[in-house]
């Protein structure tokens, strides 16, 4: 046997051996148990209650101890590495007898009240003692919706076994005990989540407080902002928690959105500055493909129009405001006749190629102002137009990048590119009309 591996699971031998072991202690498994359960690997030492957390983060699990059950009277040390989860759950419970429920993933563990033999005639019989009592486990997901419940400046009660769907409080409070289907949102007001209760979608709470008690569930995600959350040892909350003045300062974000009178809400638990730096590489990798883009064809049409592109250059570099003037007035003559030739079903389809067309014609004329730009600042270096491109290409991409000014540089360099296709009339591809000879 690999010495490795079987140091570990002599480790999750240690937890079980750990503490004093009672006669017939263990776990007794009941409910939908898999052949094979999922396996975890974690270091742990503290108390057994924070451990039973650990195990069921790893794991998984949803997990729910009844109060009957002690768990926090001696440390434990964890070592495990692809281990069953269940295997740790019995070493973790090795002095005690219990029952471990499991729904899925929600496992309930309760004491075992009918692993105590019966006694043996003629022995004294105890009387019995009432098991200590357990706190009810979360309803199951219902499969009625409900109906929406609106507070403003007033109480609400969900009471047990009552079902509704998405509770908004607003300057008020909130008592849930059964069950709601959607998301709870507070804004000003306070919510608490009693024994049993369940909140199926998410919770979140705006300048308010949000109670979970030991025994109640939010099965999505719970987002604080400018508020309090007071989460009771043994309540549930299956997804991520933002919680930017609680005591982890678990910062994040915050969405709320409302759509056909509907509200949801989600939380994003991402750094903000991560998210913004990755928005920013993201959005500079777009901008290198659209220059890629322009370069090469820029370097087509330098190749097969060059007579065009070079009336383009020469009237960019003769006349750059007159060519700015004309390419405002011709985008304003371009936008009319566009809208012009849509009147008329049959005009749809030649606006549609007529607007592809003077696309294609303005990222042409754009590859030709940037080889002007080129040529200024490095023409006496290099008489190559394509480098002349390339660094135009180039300058355009810094520029753009930069907040504010890219938005007037875009803007100032499409009019320019706009006004000297309308000067030499598409790079000479409209002949200019000339006037008949009279006749004699």
């Amino acid at each position: 046997m690999n010495l490795p591996r079987f140091a570990r699971l002599a480790a999750v031998f240690a937890v079980a051996v750990a503490v004093p072991l009672t006669a017939g202690a263990g776990v007794r498994k009941e409910g939908a148990w898999p052949a094979s359960d999922k396996k975890v690997s974690f270091e742990f030492d503290g108390k057994p209650s924070d451990g039973l957390q650990k195990l069921a983060s790893e794991a998984g699990w949803s997990l729910v101890v009844s109060k009957g059950i002690a768990t926090g009277e001696h440390e434990v040390k964890i070592d495990v590495d692809d281990q069953p989860a269940d295997a740790v759950l019995e070493a973790l419970f090795a002095d005690s007898n219990v029952v471990a429920r499991r729904n899925g993933t929600l496992i309930t563990v309760t004491p075992d009240t009918g692993a105590t033999p019966p006694p043996a005639s003629g022995d004294a019989v105890t009387p019995a003692v009432a098991p200590p009592s357990t706190p009810p486990s979360a309803p199951p997901v219902p499969t009625v919706r409900g109906e929406d419940r609106n507070v403003f400046g007033a109480s609400l009660t969900v009471e047990k076994d009552e079902i509704v769907h998405t509770v908004t409080v607003t300057g008020g409070s909130v008592k849930v005990k059964g069950t709601v289907t959607g998301d709870l949102v507070v804004a000003g007001g306070s919510a608490k989540l009693e024994e049993g209760a369940r909140v199926v979608g998410n919770a979140t709470v705006f300048g308010g407080s949000l109670k979970v008690e030991r025994g109640a569930r939010v099965d999505g995600d719970v987002g604080i902002v400018g508020g309090s959350l007071k989460r009771e040892e043994g309540a549930i909350i299956g997804g991520k928690i933002v919680d930017k003045a609680g005591p982890d300062k678990k910062k994040g974000r915050v969405n709320v959105s409302v759509r056909d009178g509907e509200v949801s809400t989600s939380v994003d638990d991402e750094p903000v500055k991560r998210r913004r730096s990755s928005e920013a590489v993201h959005s500079f990798g777009q901008s290198i493909t659209r220059m890629a883009l322009l370069f090469v064809l820029g370097c087509v049409l330098l190749a097969l129009a060059n007579n065009k592109m070079e009336s383009l250059r020469v009237e960019t570099a003769a006349r750059p405001m007159k060519s700015f003037a004309m390419g405002i007035l011709g985008l304003l003559g371009a936008s009319v006749a566009f809208l012009a030739l849509c009147v008329t079903i049959v005009g749809i389809p030649f606006a549609i190629l007529a607007l592809l067309a003077f696309v294609f014609a303005v990222y042409g004329s754009i590859a030709a102002v940037l080889t002007t730009f080129g040529a200024a600042v490095i023409g006496h270096k290099t008489t190559n137009p394509y480098l002349h491109l390339l660094f135009g290409c180039g300058v355009f991409l810094v520029a753009t990048a930069i907040p504010y000014v890219g938005g007037f540089v875009t803007f100032v360099v499409l009019m320019i590119a706009v006004g000297a296709l309308v000067s030499t009339r598409f790079g000479g591809l409209m002949a200019r009309r000339r006037p008949k000879p009279d006749l004699v």
